[in-house]
């Protein structure tokens, strides 16, 4: 009998089952419309407002991204946003003008939004869920479409937005230096879609657990020269004081590609 394990990392924007599970719900519950495609993540950020962003941007952003990464066009967002009692409303007003500058800059609309609030204590301030909403453009990507030769690029640094949360965190004052990388690939993906097979954004677990799944989806081993990533100083050394391994740490903004070779 098979049951459902819940994992948390700290260091990453999102929480929710494995991805097996996350899989077998998708498969029972997803529409099957052959054009319309639909993607929902609930995400909990810690600090939720940050130097250059908030839980509103990274919602916006991971719902478009992990859309977009399908081949299909988003269109739409559905968000449900948990505010805790005593939040003050400047920061309500900050993350609501986030939400709809991410939307814009991902070129969809926000068509439904449902609030609630909870007692404090209850909610680390804010909780958001997204939906985004898109049609499909051509053959879907995917990693059962990887072959044997295909070259693996990243697009971005990685580990910068893990590295400026654990910074603000725990004080470690790099958060001046390293930026997070949340942005919406929309445009990019549109551009580069029709040369790829696969593509997958960085988020919980890394560009390590975007490996492990393509690899294990398509009973293949996937060689990785780790000289060759993109890392700056200041994320490296803000993620070893937590242990966090670049290749392990959540990005919001960059995507890993499987590229015909």
């Amino acid at each position: 009998m098979a049951f459902v394990t819940y994992t948390r990392d700290r260091y990453t924007t999102q929480v929710g089952f494995g991805p097996e599970v996350r899989e077998l719900i998708t498969r029972a519950l997803a529409p099957r419309e052959p054009d319309l495609v639909v993607r929902a993540g609930t995400y909990v950020v810690d600090p939720p407002f940050f130097g250059n962003g908030d839980i509103g941007r990274v919602a916006v952003c991971g719902a478009v991204n992990d859309l977009a990464a399908t081949g299909a066009d988003p269109r739409h967002l559905a968000l449900g946003i948990v505010l805790e009692a005593g939040l003050p409303l400047d920061l309500v007003h900050r993350l609501t003008a986030s939400i709809r500058e991410a939307a814009a800059e991902a070129g969809v609309t926000v068509a439904a939004v449902d609030t609630q609030v909870v007692r404090a204590g209850e909610a680390d301030r804010v909780y958001v869920t997204a939906t985004a909403f898109g049609e499909r453009q051509g053959p879907a990507l995917g990693p059962d479409r990887v072959r044997p030769g295909d070259r693996i690029v990243v697009t971005g640094r990685l580990g910068d937005h893990a590295a400026h949360l654990v910074s603000l965190r725990d004080g470690l004052g790099y958060e001046h230096h390293v930026s997070s990388d949340c942005a919406p690939l929309t445009a990019l993906l549109r551009e580069v879609r029709d040369g790829l097979h696969h593509a997958r954004p960085m988020g919980a677990g890394g560009l390590a657990e975007t490996l492990r799944l393509t690899a294990t989806a398509r009973r293949l081993t996937l060689r990785v020269d780790e000289s060759a990533l993109p890392v700056s100083y200041e994320a490296r050394v803000a993620l070893a004081t937590r242990g966090l391994a670049p290749l392990d740490a959540a990005c919001a903004g960059s995507l890993c590609l499987f590229v015909p070779a």
